[in-house]
């Protein structure tokens, strides 16, 4: 084996050693003239195996080394007299191109750095056996120079030497591409066991520092988890959260939670206490907010609390639906369907034809819409309150708050009232002008929606009696009496009538049969001088038609202090003598009274009145219509209670008024 060589090896295997400690590969270390000669030797095995640098990646070293001596030793077995050639010869070959036919390889492209080291080593050698030929010829150079060279006829001898030429050309080709080979081994396993140290070292290094940062960062983690929770508790021990509807605070909770989960329940049960029934909901950051603050010194509400402040709250807006009869506001509801449903049963309720009639049309005298109208929630009316006003009219107080741009024409013309029904949130003074966010109310008259109606058919119709009034000295000036009650009479009427607002407008008759006829009122009016009011010292009976129920005395128990007269209730009751009125009024067990003081000392009382016809203050004659019988007061029938009173003590009326 070629000691040069083993040398190379044993160098290698060493420096490919493995350190455990740290799993690295060292790389071999080679001088340019070992890679050299590992080139030379592996090319010259390539040639003599007929072989591409590719095929023989894994050799047997004993027997690369063994061609290596051999192939050297052929070399220095050659005659040196190869040197002594003429000069011209071996140009001549050069020139006709034999010593570069040498058969191509599939290694040629591989092969080119190889090649060129070959040619280098070819040239030294020409350069030598040059020297050698000017030796013997003298005018070579001078031939060369001037681009002359004579051809001759080679000899045996000049084939056979250019033939080992030849291969020794070959077998320094293979040598110079096993060379380039074993140095791209060499080359690559020394990139790799760098990249792989180096990606040990790196490895070992980022866990080094990954070790030594993850306490590092583990422990700056803690002190700001720690000085967080820090700050979270003394945040949460401070703060409070402010609630608010539609931005208007009701007050201060500790958690969310003790307002979010009652939200639900607020909202059903001020429903359920809306007079229109309108649906209310409460959302969380919606129309419910909250917002947090420094809670030192703030007094903050519990779930209780928070609930009664929604439930309670009487200044909740809410958008309900206004049914407007033209440009008149008539109804407030709280939804459209409900408006569509209230325009239905009004016109049901007001084209309703007569018994015997059918109803040939009906609609509304004016163009009934429905709009949309932001009103305070107490002023949503139910559905039977606004059922009523549409189909009787009434009146209502409509809160409202001023929205922004709204002034007091808009606000007119929108609830359509005057300005002067327009009031400030106390209901007390009227408002001059408005101010976003401002509450009014507004009081507000409505009068029924009227519809029109046709209808046909056969019906019976009342025949309305007349009043009618007669002069009489029967009765003095200032008193009334009827002389005859009204009656109505009955017809029975075939034809169309047409209605407005439930007036008859138009009749179209084709017959009329009169059923009973009317009786007309009578009413007597009193012409007679009136008598003069001073009392007489004598009296008159208090009522005409009367049983005598009970007498004075005492009974159960205790004075019955006058008389009872029974009688219809509506019976007239008459002053008994001429005095002044000092009580009219209802009075504890006497029910309606008539006090008439006469003279010094003496007065009369008149008890249980169905009607009271004076005043206070009056002065009457004797004889005047004071008051009609009834039941009123401590009072088991229709009867007159009659007491005659003289100095302050009761007297029993009896013998004053002659039974």
């Amino acid at each position: 084996m070629d000691p040069e060589y083993k040398e190379i090896t044993e160098k290698n295997q060493a420096d490919r050693e493995v350190y455990a400690e740290r799993a690295e590969t060292k790389a071999p270390e080679h001088s340019s003239e070992e890679l050299k000669a590992l080139a030379l030797a592996y090319a010259r095995y390539l040639a003599e195996k007929n072989m591409a640098p590719g095929d023989a990646t894994f050799v047997d070293p004993e027997e690369l080394l063994a061609d290596n001596e051999s192939s050297t030793a052929e070399e220095s077995e050659e005659p040196s007299e190869v040197t002594e050639e003429p000069a011209e010869t071996a140009a001549s070959e050069d020139e006709a191109g034999i010593i570069n036919e040498a058969p191509e390889t599939e290694t040629a492209e591989s092969v080119e750095s190889v090649e060129a080291e070959t040619e280098e080593a070819a040239e030294v050698t020409e350069e030598k056996d040059a020297g050698a030929v000017q030796k013997k010829s003298p005018d070579s150079k001078k031939q060369k120079q001037s681009g002359l060279y004579r051809r001759t006829v080679p000899t045996e001898k000049e084939i056979a030497r250019v033939a080992a030429s030849m291969d020794r050309n070959k077998k320094n080709i293979f040598a110079s591409a096993m060379d380039l080979h074993d140095r791209v081994q060499i080359r690559t396993g020394e990139m790799t066991s760098k990249a792989g140290r180096d990606f040990i070292i790196a490895s070992h290094k980022i866990a080094s520092t990954y070790r030594q940062s993850r306490r590092i960062i583990g422990t700056a983690l803690l002190i700001i988890g720690i000085f967080a929770a820090l700050i979270l508790a003394v945040f949460d021990k401070f703060t409070v959260y402010e609630y608010s509807y539609n931005g208007k605070m009701l007050g201060y909770v500790q958690n969310q939670e003790d307002v979010t989960d009652i939200l639900q329940i607020a909202g059903e049960k001020l429903t359920e206490n809306s007079s229109g029934g309108t649906e209310i909901m409460f959302t969380a950051n919606q129309n419910i907010t909250f917002n947090p603050v420094d809670g030192r010194g703030k007094s903050t509400d519990d779930a209780d609390t928070a609930l009664n402040k929604l439930v309670y709250m009487t200044d909740i807006e809410t958008e309900a639906y206004g049914v407007y009869d033209g440009d008149e506001l008539v109804a407030v509801v709280k939804s459209s369907d409900t408006a569509e449903n209230l325009l239905n049963e009004t016109m049901a309720i007001l084209s309703k034809p007569d018994k015997g009639m059918d109803l040939v049309s009906a609609e509304f005298t004016n163009d009934l819409s429905i709009s949309a109208v932001n009103v305070m929630l107490t002023s949503v009316q139910s559905y039977d309150q606004a059922l009523e006003n549409m189909t009787k009219g009434g009146s209502t107080e409509i809160y409202h708050i001023v929205e922004e741009g709204e002034t007091l024409g808009s606000l007119a013309k929108l609830f359509s009232v005057e300005t002067i029904s327009i009031f400030d949130e106390s209901n007390k003074n009227v408002v001059q002008e408005v101010e976003q966010g401002d509450i009014v109310c507004i009081r507000k008259d409505i009068h029924p929606v009227s519809v029109k109606m046709v209808e046909n058919g056969r019906m019976k119709e009342v025949i309305k009696y007349e009043t009618i009034k007669k002069d009489s000295d029967d009765y003095y000036q200032g008193d009334t009496h009827v002389e005859q009650e009204g009656i109505n009479g009955v017809q029975i009427f075939e034809g169309t009538v047409t209605k407005i607002a439930g007036e008859v407008t138009k009749r179209d008759t084709d017959s009329i049969k009169v059923i009973t006829e009317k009786q007309d009122k009578i009413i007597l009016i009193g012409t007679a001088e009136r008598p003069k009011t001073a009392p007489t010292g004598t009296y008159v009976m208090p009522i005409h038609n009367y049983v005598l129920t009970s007498n004075f005395g005492y009974r159960w128990g205790r004075l019955h202090a006058g008389i009872d007269m029974g009688a219809p209730t509506g019976t007239p009751i008459y002053a008994t003598d001429g005095g002044t009125v000092v009580k009219a009024e209802y009075y504890s067990g006497y029910g309606n009274v008539v006090f008439i003081q006469h003279e010094p000392g003496r007065q009369t009382r008149y008890a249980h009145c169905s009607v009271l016809l004076v005043n206070y203050g009056d002065k009457v004659y004797q004889g005047q219509l004071i008051a009609l019988v009834g039941n009123t007061g401590h009072s088991f029938g229709s009867h007159l209670h009659f007491e005659v009173e003289i100095n302050g003590s009761p007297t029993n009326p009896r013998p004053f008024l002659g039974i």
